[in-house]
């Protein structure tokens, strides 16, 4: 993934591929998926293989919209033509750091302000990167409840009220105990950090940790 993003940037002024739809950091719009397929991504790296409740074979997450397919008994169905796949999202495995585009801020879209005491940046543009070696930019998602004691495994979603179906962290031991996630930063590279030092950094409902 972090080699599509850098391809696409390569070949359009440093720009990222921005989001144009999504609630938590895991939304991404078709469009945006599109961008990072064409400059050599895969659906398959869209998933951690850490999470067997998500892949890209699997209908209610690769195609899952809030506009398309979402009340039973309709079928799943992705959408058709460039303002369709604007409007609505996938659900990945990963949070992407990307900033959302003029077109979805117009929209009422935003990017929830990030706390805790790392800097890191919702990214744009390359060329606004200080240290691309500690700018984060797609990361392991690490998801809680809301209000603690925190459970990592079993948070309600929009496939949970869909389908039943929780949503959970990716890397987690005796699957109860988040153990960690890996990064890939701008520069390509990709760390693993331990939970024990990560931070809630999204602090809406669901908690994202990094």
């Amino acid at each position: 993934i972090g080699l599509s993003l850098k391809i696409y940037a390569e070949e359009n002024d440093g720009k990222l591929p921005l989001n144009e739809q999504g609630n938590w950091a895991w939304d991404v719009s078709f469009l945006t998926t599109d961008l990072v397929m064409e400059s050599g991504g895969s659906e398959k790296t869209f998933y951690c293989p850490s999470d067997p409740t998500k892949s890209w074979d699997k209908p209610e997450v690769w195609q899952f919209s809030l506009i398309y397919g979402m009340n039973p008994p309709r079928m799943v169905i992705e959408p058709t033509g460039l303002a369709a796949r604007r409007q609505a999202f996938r659900v990945t495995g990963y949070y992407w750091l990307l900033d959302m585009s003029e077109t979805a801020k117009a929209a009422g879209w935003n990017r929830a302000a990030m706390i805790g005491t790392r800097q890191s940046k919702w990214l744009k543009n390359f060329a606004d990167i200080k240290n691309a070696g500690a700018a984060e930019m797609v990361l392991d998602a690490t998801i809680s409840t809301n209000n603690p004691p925190y459970d990592y495994m079993q948070v309600p979603g929009g496939s949970y009220s869909w389908l039943g179906v929780y949503d959970r962290t990716n890397h987690v031991r005796r699957d109860v105990d988040p153990v960690g996630g890996n990064i890939c930063y701008a520069d390509g590279h990709v760390d693993w950090r331990g939970f024990d030092e990560m931070e809630i950094r999204l602090n809406q409902d669901p908690k994202h940790w990094w």
